[in-house]
């Protein structure tokens, strides 16, 4: 084999390469932001300063991405103090949703945060009222 012919598949081999590693580096743009961006809610109830009844009330968040139910916290912030609520851990794999009965009239607070199943904590305050009936 000459100097040309070596020469050639070596040249090749490295065109081969960096093919193969741009390929790589634009595959991992593809999944990177997929994994690497923050996790969003996607819909709630209440809304954000919503007013709403207060007859048997419930609260759901739903995320862009499946949340750890037991590895996330709701919140109540209620005109009395602050009541910590339980996630039902069988609700739907991106939402967080908890069941509280009825309420009295007054301006509150749902604070939540939600663990991703990646570990990533997110976390969000949503102000509602709830007036007389």
């Amino acid at each position: 084999m000459n100097e040309d012919q070596n020469s050639s598949g070596v040249t090749a081999h490295r065109a081969l390469s960096s093919v193969a590693s741009a390929i790589f580096v634009l595959a991992g743009f593809w999944v990177l932001p997929c994994w690497a961006r923050p996790m969003s809610v996607v819909g709630s109830f209440p809304m954000i300063n919503q007013i709403m009844t207060g007859t048997a009330t419930s609260f759901a968040i739903r995320f862009d991405g499946p949340v750890d139910h037991a590895g996330s916290h709701l919140t109540l912030v209620t005109p009395r103090g602050t009541r910590s609520l339980r996630a039902r851990l069988d609700s739907q794999p991106n939402t967080l949703f908890s069941a509280v009965g009825s309420l009295p009239s007054g301006s509150y607070e749902l604070r939540w945060e939600a663990r991703a199943m990646d570990g990533e904590v997110s976390k969000g305050t949503i102000p509602f009222k709830v007036s007389a009936k």
